[in-house]
This record gives C-alpha cells, sequence and structure tokens, in this order.
C-alpha cells in the first residue's frame, strides 16, 4: 500500500486553489454579473472579504488532490483521472451552492449560469493540481507520473 504524502498534497492543492479561486472569479465577473449583483443587494448580511473565500477555496484544492492521490492507485495517474477529481469537485461544490436557490434567498436563474460554468474551472484547477502532485512524485520516485499511463 502505498503511503500518503502529506506535504506534497497539501503544497500541490494549495495551487489547484488558487487556480480555482482565480478560473472562478473570472467566470463569475465575465459570465454572471447578475449574480453577483444580486447578492450585493440582497439586503442586510455581514460582508466577508475576499480571504474567507480564498481560505475555503484553498481548502477544496487541498480536498482535490488528496482524492487525486487516493483515487489515482486505481484509476491511473493520468489527466482522465484528474478530470474525475474536478467533476466531483463541482459536484460538491454545486450541492452546496444550489442551497441558496432552495432556500428562495437566490432565483434559479441567477445561480444556474455560474454553478455551469464553474465546472470548467474545477476541472482545469482540478488538473492542475494532480499534475504538481504527480510531477512532485515522479520526481522522488515515488510515482510514474502521468508520462507513463497516458491514455
Amino acid at each position: 500500500m502505498r503511503s500518503t504524502h502529506w506535504i506534497r498534497i497539501v503544497l500541490c492543492g494549495l495551487v489547484a486553489g488558487v487556480a480555482w479561486h482565480l478560473l472562478s472569479a473570472i467566470s463569475l465577473a465575465l459570465l454572471a454579473p447578475d449574480l453577483l449583483a444580486f447578492a450585493q443587494e440582497a439586503g442586510s448580511h455581514p460582508r466577508f472579504g475576499g480571504e474567507v473565500f480564498l481560505a475555503i477555496d484553498l481548502m477544496m484544492g487541498i480536498w482535490a488532490v488528496w482524492l487525486y492521490s487516493a483515487i489515482s492507485p486505481r484509476y491511473g495517474a493520468r489527466p482522465r483521472t484528474a478530470g474525475l477529481v474536478g467533476i466531483a469537485w463541482w459536484l460538491i461544490k454545486t450541492l452546496q451552492s444550489a442551497r441558496w436557490f432552495g432556500t428562495g434567498l437566490i432565483p434559479p436563474g441567477v445561480v444556474f449560469v455560474p454553478l455551469a460554468t464553474t465546472l470548467v474551472a474545477a476541472v482545469i484547477a482540478s488538473l492542475v493540481g494532480a499534475w504538481m502532485y504527480g510531477r512532485s512524485t515522479q520526481a522522488k520516485d515515488c510515482d510514474r507520473g502521468w508520462a507513463a499511463n497516458d491514455g
């Protein structure tokens, strides 16, 4: 059984989290300005700075790289596996975010576009984190990485 490389998982997860944070912020700003405007106008609520969202995104990146490291022995250390991790990440994030629609606080038309557009961001961020994780394990001779398992 392979040992878990926690330092690599955390470091590569932080990179994946930053990639997610940037890509999702760009996609929301470009493709879902209605959601951002609606959230700002939706009444009095405490406003948190971007550091709260960044911290959550970093933790999600670490989770994604951990998931990749856990499933890659079974599914192979390759881009397809990282893509599956991205879809899982997006699904968890979407289910969590969709509850705001369920509360009636945000209308459905405002929330569905950003949920759909962030799928690409989650897959790309997972690919980045998994690639870095594969490269770091390859450098330590622990795993052959994507080069030997492409497909």
